[in-house]
């Protein structure tokens, strides 16, 4: 479990449990970033991932995997777990568990009994056994939002923003010339409601006197009902006579989606309700013009909520495409302004860290 580097037997000492440390994963890439901020601010961070893959991390980080990436095997994962979490016992003071309350129910008394502060970042809101299990050995539980999580009433409940680095995504030249793309992220599944992306863009089409304009899907199917879905949304394209219109660019590592970014002309979300998605929150960082569906930042998105915020039919999010690709450059330059202030003040991942920072001061000073 220990290496020869020596680690601080002072400060403050983090364990990070993930699913992925890799900064090529095309899902969970960016969390690779918040391992890095998380570094600037705790002495020392190590990682526990169920599989690891490509890594630039700081020299304070070590990263330790369950071995996914060598043979699935669940008693191994188990296994290495425990050894890994007790193991490093002396060099960790505080955990964070990204998303898998599982760890927290396989681990949370002996973190209860050896005085470990423990938080769990999760962003659903449905429940689950699991979950409710995982909170009696939690100090803290972490989400975006409270539309993020169901029990947000709990005393143990804090809201930190999403933890999109707009140091990393930020767009520093204006849009290039030739057709205008109008860019989707994410996995490619009925829940994301793309049927409704293709009939706006069947009335779009109509809307524009030429088709200066195109859609770049980039995500790919997760699993084979996923796979068949996709194969029903490109027979519906053809149907429509719209195959000139769509791309669909697959999967692609969160590294390599900043410049998809900046080439877009607008970015749309089909999210129905709920709080502020990720894809959609980096495309606002990058100050794209960005369409959506949820009325989470009706408040804030001032002079332009007409042209940013739809109502679910296909008429009105074609109208708001329509708008947001007729934007002059100023007008656009203006609107990514706000947007980029929302990310900034609300969802910055550097404020994440920090707060969770000041978080576990707090709870340790009382203790």
């Amino acid at each position: 479990v220990r290496d020869d580097r020596r680690r601080s037997p002072r400060g403050m000492k983090l364990l990070i449990v993930a699913q992925v440390a890799d900064r090529d994963d095309d899902v969970l890439g960016a969390f690779h970033q918040w391992i890095a901020r998380f570094a600037e601010v705790f002495d020392s961070v190590d990682v526990i991932c169920l599989r690891k893959g490509a890594i630039a991390l700081p020299a304070n980080v070590r990263v330790h995997s369950l071995g996914k990436e060598e043979k699935p095997s669940r008693w191994r994962y188990v296994s290495r777990f425990y050894r890994y979490a007790f193991g490093l016992r002396k060099d960790y003071d505080v955990v964070f568990v990204h998303m898998n309350p599982e760890y927290v129910v396989l681990m949370g008394l002996f973190w209860r009994l050896m005085g470990k502060t423990v938080f769990l970042w999760y962003a659903h809101k449905k429940g689950g056994f699991l979950r409710t299990l995982a909170l009696a050995f939690l100090d803290r539980v972490v989400s975006v939002s409270k539309e993020s999580f169901v029990d947000n009433a709990s005393k143990k409940f804090i809201a930190v923003g999403h933890g999109i680095d707009p140091d990393v995504y930020r767009c520093d030249a204006p849009v290039a010339g030739g057709r205008k793309i109008i860019l989707s992220v994410g996995r490619l599944s009925h829940v994301k409601e793309y049927d409704l992306l293709i009939d706006a863009i069947a009335l779009l089409k109509r809307r524009r006197t030429q088709a200066d304009f195109f859609v770049r899907l980039v995500g790919g199917p997760a699993n084979p009902e996923d796979v068949a879905y996709v194969a029903r949304l490109k027979e519906k394209i053809a149907r429509l006579g719209l195959a000139g219109l769509f791309e669909f660019a697959g999967p692609m590592p969160n590294k390599d989606i900043l410049p998809q970014l900046c080439a877009a002309s607008s970015f749309v979300s089909m999210q129905d309700g709920g709080g502020a998605g990720k894809s959609f929150l980096e495309a606002m960082s990058c100050g794209v013009p960005t369409v959506v569906r949820t009325p989470v930042f009706n408040d804030l998105f001032g002079p332009w909520l007409p042209s940013l915020y739809y109502d679910g039919t296909p008429e009105d999010f074609a109208a708001k495409l329509d708008a947001c690709l007729s934007l002059g450059e100023a007008d656009r330059a203006r609107m990514g302004a706000t947007l980029r202030n929302i990310v900034v003040e609300r969802h910055d991942l550097k404020k994440l860290v920090r707060r969770l920072k000041d978080e576990y001061e707090s709870l340790r000073a009382r203790r």
